[in-house]
């Protein structure tokens, strides 16, 4: 007996309906292995000042949707992975989240946008999220400090080999 899956491919939007429906998946599913991603990606617009607004208000939506889902994910999983005494994974989870921020960018190259848009989100995300990353590591410092550690020094030489953003 065999399974036949079908694949259906998200084709690069181009109308604003076709742009919201793909703003709502990326809000809602998880964003690895989501071909939403690159098919936004290659995808346009032309619009009206106003459709533009709109297309700027729903990007940023979609950015915070995502970055929350993510970050939501990446605590849970660190918490638990520290309460159970299971370091291995906390560098794969921080690779996850590095990942996941990356993905949340997809807006930089859309053209169509206006670039001040696209340059002031990405240093606001880029910002918050280097934040973010940085007291993160600072707080599983003191942790391996506080309670001599050693497995958690060597997932942090692991961690901070892992950059973030390209200087």
């Amino acid at each position: 007996m065999s399974i036949v899956t079908e694949r259906t491919e998200t084709k690069a939007p181009t109308t604003y309906q076709e742009w919201l429906d793909c703003f709502e998946t990326m809000k809602h599913n998880p964003v690895s292995g989501n071909g939403v991603f690159d098919a936004v990606a290659s995808g346009s617009f032309t619009g009206t000042e106003i459709t533009i607004g709109a297309m700027q208000n729903q990007v940023v939506e979609t950015v915070n949707a995502i970055l929350d889902k993510s970050v939501k994910r990446f605590i849970k999983e660190l918490n638990e992975s520290i309460s159970f005494n299971d370091l291995s994974q906390i560098d794969v989870l921080f690779r996850h989240l590095k990942r996941d921020i990356e993905k949340s960018l997809f807006f930089e190259n859309l053209f169509f946008l206006p670039k001040t848009f696209r340059t002031e989100l990405s240093q606001s995300v880029k910002t918050q999220m280097q934040k973010f990353w940085n007291d993160t590591v600072k707080f599983l410092y003191e942790q391996s400090l506080e309670f001599s550690n050693s497995e958690l020094e060597d997932v942090l030489f692991l961690i901070n080999r892992i950059h973030l953003f390209k200087s």
